[in-house]
């Protein structure tokens, strides 16, 4: 838009200069590849977020044949301005973009550090010099100002038949013969009157040639173009007579006259046929025609390899090169709308390959000749094969191809590389091994291939192959890209270093246990996958046992580390031993399970180092674990947990059911304060000995229920009633007794710790029944960050839900107060649970027996108001 020399464009190029310095690895040789497959633009093989911008840009690179740009590690700032250059003076005709680049960087002696790749069957001819990367001329219509009847095939075949009377003096073989197309009549004698001719005023028809034939020279063919050139010449002079014309074909040889004559036969036929207007031009249609016709001929014949049928196809376009430029009026409306053209030569590919019959476009894929095919062409058979469902065919050219890469011929392998990256998702659709195949092929040719050029170009298909085999979740074909890893680690590990972010595959890993979650059955491949990339899959695995809500998924978690094997689990340790704290305390539910005597040897060690968060994480953890022996390891434990997180253990000691755990309750729930315990931590004790249902805790609970002082009872109301509920649940003989001579309430007894249910789905069963208050009660929130008001509209006695007034951020603990009276409040030491937007879960951690009684009294009086909010019987489902 500015030109290269304007402020606005050295600024944009500095800044394009640095990030492409910054880009370039700081290992190896590669460099970089910018590649382009199906108009999306791909670096290294990663394809790259594109917009309208980028959709134009490679499509532009596509439409001028160009497949990559390889940067050398060592690009200078003279190359990248060369390109740069190129751009901006070829503007959006792929042609002069081609040839702009080509010159930027082949010019001169010194040799480029920027490369490109082109599009074709085989590299340009040097004795040929620069090769015009013409229009798509398929300029689409001839304007009106061209003269109309060298645009009617029946006009030109009376021109021709006009220029065969006068050179045969007007006579002729009668009703003259048509023959073969492509061939000249085999007859002796003279050159102009033995061959028949059309009388003046012919339709195109004519009788069938009988005698032999002989295939049509090149000469010949190059001929018949100039012939259509001069026609197109003829259109755009006002001056030229038909008579002209006439003495320009009387002078062409026989057989040149003859086969064009033939052809446009062809052309009128169809037409009429057809009944329809033909939107390319008749000359230039022509010209292709002849051109491919006269090449399909040749190979059909085995004249020529398919390595040269582009060879062949460029000479026929040069060719054609003048009526191109004749016809360019069209091309150049294209450009001006923006339209991108193609090249010539590659249209004649194209219509080649379309002509070519089945069985040799499979002879062809299925040969050492197969690079040569363009990936378009490979492609648009193997999709007409795939939707035949002819899969075995599809494999067989696709596995053939692949193998390519073990050729000796460098421009083949290169061919062959190129080939794959853009072909990757096709390999991803036929499925099967064939990708696996494939991948495993590039990586062996990796780690042998010198030239850094074809490095950049292997290292582009294994990504983009990688790439694919994960998107489809071929484990086949991840199981092969893991296993390429660790053979390019032995072989080429600078290499690695610079492919493992681009690959992917340890990125996917939360998608691939995911995956074997869902499954009835793990796939033998994704088990393979998962235990080769166990050591940065372990902490994933860690993670998502952490996120499991229901006991079948942690279950299935823990079966799913069992068949991975030891070198799982040892990572796992190593994490415990080595990791930060959110990565270590995230592995001890499944080593719980797995290896409790290394949680309890690395355990005591670490968690003096963590603070009160990661130890209430551990415990969490413990109990998401479910192991049987659980209790006993939280007991041993004990000694080093953060004591507010302590009664949250000695909670989850009384669900594990783990009666070897009952002593030391006993011992906690003894009468009388000591430095280690609080008051919390001895009702936390007695209501774990009541779900535990220990007959050793009997005479202990009786105690604190009976015991009376001068005036009144011993212990406190709040213990005295956790010890009557707990000792009813021991022995219920107790239970009439209880409350015929202690003095407490039916109404407060009510209000109990849950027993463990064991058909609860959830990993974690709630302590206590919450109930939905029939009135929001306000509380207090308050930490280090500031105090919050909430709305409390759920509680229990181990907490409760409530909804935030404010956006004010509280952290993982606060300070709770919920007012009772005028001057009487509730107060207790909360942990926050996540919950939905603007409502906030709390955990009730540490309080006074007198404010935990005053809780059992409004829960009480919510109880009466409201009795319906209580169910008689909780059935292990989750509450909202």
């Amino acid at each position: 838009m500015y030109g290269y020399d304007h402020k606005r464009t050295e600024a944009q190029f500095e800044v394009t200069w640095n990030e492409l310095q910054q880009g370039l690895p700081s290992a190896g040789e590669g460099g970089f590849l910018l590649g382009v497959s199906d108009n999306k633009l791909l670096l290294d093989g990663v394809p790259l977020e594109t917009g309208q911008v980028e959709r134009s840009f490679g499509q532009l690179l596509t439409t001028a044949g160009l497949a990559s740009l390889h940067f050398s590690k060592d690009v200078t700032v003279e190359d990248f301005t060369r390109l740069v250059r190129a751009f901006t003076l070829a503007g959006s005709k792929a042609q002069d973009v081609s040839r702009q680049i080509k010159e930027a960087l082949s010019g001169g002696s010194r040799k480029s550090t920027i490369k490109i790749n082109e599009v074709k069957f085989v590299a340009a001819d040097p004795l040929t010099g620069d090769i015009s990367v013409a229009a798509q001329i398929a300029a689409q219509t001839l304007g009106p100002e061209f003269k109309q009847w060298l645009n009617d095939p029946q006009k030109l075949l009376q021109l021709i038949a006009a220029a065969e009377g006068a050179n045969s003096g007007g006579g002729g073989q009668p009703g003259g013969m048509v023959v073969p197309f492509g061939s000249v009549p085999n007859v002796p004698g003279g050159a102009g009157a033995a061959h028949g001719a059309v009388a003046t005023g012919a339709t195109g028809a004519a009788p069938a040639w009988e005698g032999g034939v002989v295939p049509l020279q090149e000469a010949e063919v190059v001929q018949a173009i100039r012939l259509l050139t001069r026609f197109g010449q003829a259109q755009g002079d006002p001056n030229v007579r038909p008579e002209d014309l006439q003495k320009d074909l009387s002078e062409a040889d026989p057989n040149t006259r003859l086969n064009l004559q033939q052809l446009l036969g062809t052309l009128a036929a169809k037409a009429t046929a057809e009944k329809q207007e033909e939107d390319a031009p008749l000359l230039m249609k022509a010209a292709e025609h002849m051109a491919i016709r006269f090449a399909l001929e040749r190979y059909s014949k085995g004249e020529v390899k398919v390595n040269a049928v582009h060879q062949m196809m460029e000479h026929m376009s040069r060719q054609m090169d003048s009526l191109r430029q004749i016809l360019k009026l069209q091309e150049d409306k294209m450009n001006k709308a923006g339209i991108l053209v193609e090249s010539h030569a590659d249209i004649l590919d194209r219509m080649f390959w379309a002509e070519v019959p089945e069985s040799g476009k499979k002879t062809v894929l299925l040969s050492n000749e197969a690079p040569c095919v363009p990936p378009r062409n490979l492609r648009q058979f193997v999709e007409v094969l795939l939707d035949r469902d002819d899969k075995q065919t599809s494999t067989e050219i696709l596995d053939n191809y692949s193998a390519c890469l073990n050729t000796k011929d460098i421009e083949s392998r290169r061919k062959t590389a190129i080939g794959l990256s853009q072909l990757a998702d096709l390999y991803s659709r036929l499925g099967g091994e064939s990708m696996g195949g494939a991948i495993h092929k590039v990586t062996e040719q990796l780690c042998v291939e010198k030239d850094p050029e074809l490095q950049s170009l292997l290292s582009a298909a294994f990504v983009r192959l990688s790439q694919e085999a994960s998107e489809a979740k071929n484990y086949q074909a991840v199981n092969a890209v893991c296993t390429g890893m660790e053979l390019l680690q032995q072989q080429r590990p600078i290499l690695v270093n610079d492919l493992r972010p681009r690959v992917g595959v340890e990125n996917r890993i939360p998608e691939f246990i995911e995956e074997s979650l869902r499954a009835d059955s793990i796939p033998q491949d994704l088990l393979l996958v998962l235990r080769r990339t166990c050591q940065s899959g372990a902490e994933h695995l860690a993670d998502r046992f952490f996120r499991c809500m229901r006991r079948d998924e942690c279950d299935r978690m823990i079966e799913l580390v069992k068949e991975m094997g030891s070198p799982a689990l040892n990572q796992l340790r190593e994490i415990l031993r080595t990791g930060q704290p959110r990565q270590a305390s995230a592995v001890v539910g499944l080593l719980s399970r797995l290896d409790v005597g290394t949680l309890l040897e690395l355990l005591p060690v670490r968690l003096p180092e963590w603070n009160r968060f990661y130890h209430d994480v551990v415990v969490r953890q413990i109990a998401y674990g479910a192991a049987t022996d659980r209790g006993r390891t939280l007991l041993e434990l004990a000694e080093v947990l953060d004591s507010v997180v302590l009664p949250e253990a000695i909670d989850e000691i009384g669900m594990s059911g783990d009666l070897t755990a009952a002593p030391p309750l006993v011992a906690m729930a003894r009468p009388g304060e000591t430095a280690s315990r609080s008051p919390f931590v001895q009702l936390k004790s007695i209501e774990s000995l009541g779900r535990l249902r220990d007959s050793e805790a009997l005479t202990l609970l009786r105690e604190i229920v009976e015991a009376k002082k001068t005036f009144g009872w011993t212990n406190h109301r709040e213990l005295r009633i956790a010890a009557a509920q707990s000792l009813s649940k021991t022995d219920p003989r107790y239970s009439s007794q209880i409350l015929s001579d202690s003095g407490i309430e039916p109404a407060e007894l009510a209000i109990a710790p849950l027993d463990t249910a064991p058909a609860c789905p959830w990993v974690r069963q709630r302590r206590y029944e919450r109930m939905v208050l029939a009135r929001a009660v306000p509380a207090t929130i308050g930490s280090s960050w500031g105090k919050s008001k909430i709305l409390i509209r759920e509680l229990s006695l181990g907490g409760g839900m409530g909804t935030k007034e404010d956006n004010l951020r509280i952290g993982s603990e606060a300070d709770l107060e919920i007012p009772v009276g005028l001057r009487t409040k509730i107060k207790a030491h909360v942990l926050l649970r996540r919950a939905r937007v603007n409502e906030v879960g709390f955990e009730i951690v540490s309080t006074d027996l007198e404010s935990r009684y005053r809780l059992r009294r409004m829960l009480v009086e919510a109880l009466n108001r409201a009795p319906q909010n209580k169910g008689q019987d909780w059935g292990g489902q989750r509450k909202i």
